[in-house]
């Protein structure tokens, strides 16, 4: 009789081993620098080509793309970001008064210039029969006319956006695993992405 039981727990705790890893998100890769997270009908994107260049500054750019093919509307807004650095010390979406005195307007405009014509565009495929939501902007692109921010996003089924994020850089160029996590209380979808940064000399 013990041994069926022993049997029975076995059997069932392997199911929800299974279950738990089948569960699992994967990071696949997309690029040499754009990483992506699947879970469920939603997905988040984050490319660090620009960030790899900026190991020197107090803050880094990422961009970052949220896709919904699923019938629950996914939000946005400047809180539900965070990056973990390499430390274990997570930093939520820098201000964007912080950025304007930390980081600069010239480099912001870089940045979107520079995404503007990068692999970021390439991404969109994983996103055929889903429709473009444009102008999401946590920052103002300084040299975009107008000049505006958008920062409380709603995808409803078959949307995705893509935008810029900035969070600090205390430690430098540090080495490691960075982890961006994007974490929707609304439709209760948490997803993180872990990532290196290459820096760059």
């Amino acid at each position: 009789m013990r041994k069926s039981h022993w049997f029975i727990l076995a059997a069932v705790f392997g199911c929800l081993t299974l279950g738990f890893l089948a569960a699992q998100s994967k990071v696949a890769k997309l690029s040499a620098y754009g990483f992506a997270v699947e879970k469920g009908d939603s997905t988040v994107i984050v490319d660090m080509d620009m960030a790899r260049y900026r190991g020197g500054e107090k803050y880094i750019p990422l961009q970052v793309v949220v896709g919904n093919t699923g019938p629950r509307t996914l939000y946005m807004n400047r809180d539900t970001f965070t990056l973990t650095d390499p430390t274990g010390n997570k930093h939520s979406l820098a201000t964007v008064q912080e950025i304007t005195k930390g980081y600069g307007p010239t480099l912001v405009s870089n940045d979107y210039s520079y995404y503007r014509h990068a692999t970021i565009a390439d991404y969109t495929w994983r996103f055929q029969i889903c429709r473009f939501i444009p102008k999401v902007a946590f920052y103002a692109n300084p040299s975009g006319r107008p000049a505006i921010t958008y920062d409380k996003v709603e995808l409803p089924r078959n949307t995705f956006t893509k935008t810029m994020l900035y969070f600090a850089n205390p430690d430098g160029k540090a080495k490691g695993t960075y982890t961006l996590t994007y974490d929707d209380p609304k439709s209760g979808t948490v997803i993180s992405i872990p990532f290196s940064i290459p820096w760059q000399k």
